[in-house]
């Protein structure tokens, strides 16, 4: 039997944001929506405002993407662009648009110095108040809390008369935006290291005509191009590979098939005095064509959103213009009825506003439950909402104990969106966090960033436990090589919290490196959130950002930052740091990209980050460049678990100019390529079996090709075993021989592509994650 050539090459490139979870046959599900619980546009709450939030999209990939944005009830509100590489900031004014709506006051008893109260008639949300003759800020200023305004007039400006008018203003309000990829299984079509040629076996039925005539068949609408065909009538088949080359049509010695627009032809009578397969007028037959499709990975996309008080950021993500900032990532949808923000408070000056609402098309009651420091429940409520509302709950308005910390537990049936502000208007401060889904939380936690006493930054930590049982934490402070500064075990109650402070943990002499700072491991034997708050008060003021503990990553997976950017001197604005975590008992080699804006390379850094350490990049430092940088970042490391976090500290806001957000993971299951080529040589014709991935290029892969029907082996001489493997990540390439066919069953083999994450690198183990498994079926 003549030895058919088979080609296997495998390709490995970049990819989006959830990890697979199972094989799949088919193409990777879309990606999951990004949601923001709500995206401000001049609201006020908790003494602070006005509120806006600003969206920074970003993309990694080497094509332009398009976003819609959305409301929950799926109403368009705008479709964004982003440019390859690069990211696109959209203010609030391009979301939520329409006139504002005014509403007079009438104060009619006035005090001097004193805080005159407006009962607001309607539940509106107020965005701004307006005094004739009188300016906020100079002569007033004022807040609202739930249905009632105060107006503060004890500042050292003019006062008027009463009576007076009080022009409260509504605008249109913020609500919560989803984030949808336009096409995402076509964006990157163009890109051809994101794509895979595959072809699909399709059965179409036919019926013979006359002896050595021509059967027309219609083909299906939009299949690919056709590479190979085959002819079954009953136990029969026929094979026809000529559908490649129009100079070897025929090579069934019975029949031959052309392409003509919608339809192929099956000519039969190749070959003087054949029988036309004995297939009798009349009678049906199939007719197989392998149509060759391209099949994309899903792109990677990640967000994130600048809230500020005062004015919305600027068009480059300045924070120049704001009084108070903090950001938020965005979230995917809870995969339970319930989602939990680890870290509420109602003490020491601070409150915490509540941002409610759900991800349904329609009306949703939202339960709110708060539990204590010993996990003991000491409020609960509930608000029915349309799809949109927001419900902006602040904790003061509600009866808690004057020290109350805990956490906050939400529940709806229609996805529950929830974020919180807590603020501090004494000075200035506020902090976001978002609410996490508690079925995603994991027993092993990293907090890359813990400031001890560093330039006047210390850190607070929240621990909370997210289950119904009780749960022993430990956790581990350690410096920038890994050492352990300090190590405690921590057993908490069902829903209990904790608060504590390690500004201690570097007494003495200070270690080399990265002075004053550390990263914190948190092991757990059940489900627990940790938040670490950074906070550096001065004369009345102050600056603040949060950061989440998260989960480590698998080695192959990219982190993404959508902005990052520093003005210089850092001193007159923004200033970006990144912070990498290694989770893993090994060094962990790392490349961060810095793509600014219109660039067409990045600007790359290597970091050896040792095991179980951290490193900061700080783009002051780093970059040799003479005005300003702004554009995005890409975390990546072939091996380690990474964990990354991004801070933006303002030198010119005077209050609360500091930021802080995890880095996104970016990530897309890698799609799987079978194609069927048909060949020519000296000896005939032949067909060529090409299998191709396109993947993260840093991600582990193992290639298994298993034997069926039809024998395979790497070298003509067919001394190989089955299954045949390759692994290894960039490019990978194995030359394979058919050996046997099986002389009934039509020939088969299967294919199947594996993550390789377990221990054994390049060898099957127990760790290893099946991506795609395909069963291939080879023409005769």
């Amino acid at each position: 039997m003549r030895i058919v050539r088979f080609f296997v090459s495998l390709l490995l490139f970049c990819a989006l944001v959830v990890p697979p979870v199972a094989a799949q046959e088919s193409e990777p599900d879309s990606p999951p929506v990004l949601l923001f619980p709500f995206v401000p546009n001049g609201e006020h709450y908790g003494d602070t405002g006005p509120w806006y939030g600003t969206l920074v999209l970003q993309n990694p990939e080497s094509v332009p993407l398009a976003v819609e944005l959305r409301t929950t009830g799926g109403q368009l509100l705008r479709t964004v662009t982003v440019d390859s590489h690069a990211h696109a900031i959209v203010p609030p004014s391009q979301l939520f648009s329409g006139p504002c709506r005014q509403y007079p006051a009438t104060v009619r008893i006035h005090e001097l110095d004193g805080i005159d109260r407006i009962r607001l008639p309607t539940a509106i949300a107020v965005d701004r108040i307006e005094i004739a003759g009188f300016r906020e800020g100079i002569d007033f200023r004022w807040g609202a809390l739930a249905d009632e305004v105060w107006i503060d007039w004890s500042l050292p400006g003019w006062e008027p008369t009463a009576p007076y008018i009080v022009l409260v203003i509504d605008c249109p309000d913020g609500q919560p935006v989803a984030l949808h990829l336009v096409a995402p299984s076509n964006a990157l079509q163009s890109d051809a290291d994101s794509c895979v040629a595959l072809t699909r076996a399709i059965e179409l039925s036919a019926v013979k005509g006359v002896l050595d005539g021509a059967d027309s068949v219609l083909l299906p609408k939009g299949i690919g191009p056709i590479t190979a065909v085959e002819v079954r009538y009953g136990p029969r088949y026929w094979a026809s590979l000529g559908l490649g080359d129009p100079s070897a049509l025929d090579t069934s010695t019975r029949w031959q098939a052309t392409v003509s627009g919608s339809a192929i032809t099956i000519q039969w009578g190749a070959t003087p005095g054949d029988d036309d397969g004995q297939i009798p007028a009349g009678a049906r037959y199939s007719v197989i064509v392998h149509a060759q499709e391209v099949a994309c990975r899903q792109p990677r996309f990640a967000a994130l959103l600048l809230l500020t008080s005062g004015a919305p950021a600027s068009s480059t993500g300045s924070l120049n213009g704001a009084a108070i900032a903090s950001s938020l990532p965005a979230i995917a949808p809870a995969r339970t009825g319930v989602t939990v923000v680890p870290f509420v408070q109602r003490n020491n000056g601070w409150t915490t506003v509540l941002h409610l609402a759900h991800a349904s098309e329609r009306s949703c009651p939202i339960q709110v439950e708060l539990y204590g420091r010993r996990g003991d429940l000491v409020w609960s409520g509930s608000q029915t909402l349309e799809s949109g509302q927001v419900w902006h709950l602040d904790l003061r308005t509600l009866t808690l104990p004057s020290d109350f910390t805990g956490s906050a537990w939400i529940r709806s049936s229609c996805g529950p969106l929830a974020f919180a502000d807590r603020l501090k208007p004494s000075h200035q401060l506020a902090v976001s966090t978002a609410a996490v889904d508690p079925a995603e939380s994991t027993k092993s936690l990293v907090l890359p960033l813990v400031y001890a006493n560093h330039s006047g930054w210390n850190t607070g930590i929240a621990l909370t436990n997210l289950a119904n049982a009780p749960v022993t934490v430990d956790l581990a402070y350690r410096d920038a090589s890994g050492t352990v500064l300090r190590s405690e075990r921590h057993t908490l109650r069902p829903r209990e919290h904790e608060v504590f402070y390690r500004p201690e943990l570097y007494p003495g002499n200070l270690p080399p490196g990265f002075r004053e700072l550390a990263a914190l491991s948190v092991t757990a034997d059940g489900p627990v959130a940790l938040i670490g708050d950074a906070v550096k008060y001065q004369a009345g003021s102050g600056k603040a950002l949060t950061l989440p503990a998260v989960a480590p990553l698998d080695p192959g997976i990219s982190l993404l930052f959508p902005l990052a950017t520093t003005d210089l001197p850092p001193e007159l604005g923004d200033a970006t740091g990144l912070t990498i975590a290694n989770a893993a008992t090994a060094p962990a080699p790392t490349t961060i990209e810095l793509w600014s804006l219109g660039a067409p390379v990045p600007v790359r850094f290597e970091l050896a980050i040792p095991a179980q350490g951290f490193a900061v990049l700080y783009l002051p430092e780093q970059l040799r460049v003479t005005s300003r940088f702004t554009g995005t970042a890409i975390v990546s490391a072939a091996t380690g678990r990474l964990v990354a976090s991004g801070t933006h500290v303002n030198a010119t806001v005077l209050a609360d100019g500091a930021t802080g957000t995890p880095l996104a993971p970016g990530w897309s299951a890698p799609v799987l390529g079978t194609s069927l080529l048909p060949t020519w040589d000296a000896t005939g014709p032949g067909i060529d079996f090409s299998v191709r991935a396109a993947g993260l290029p840093n991600t582990p892969l193992l290639l298994e090709i298993i034997d069926e029907t039809a024998d395979l082996d790497t070298d003509p001489a067919c001394t190989s075993s089955s299954p045949l493997r390759a692994s290894g990540a960039g490019t990978l390439q194995v030359s394979l021989y058919t050996c046997a066919l099986d002389p009934v069953q039509p020939p088969t083999v299967r294919v199947r592509l594996w993550w390789d994450r377990g221990p054994l690198a390049g060898a099957l183990d127990s760790g290893d994650e099946l991506l795609v498994e395909r069963v291939v079926a080879l023409p005769r």
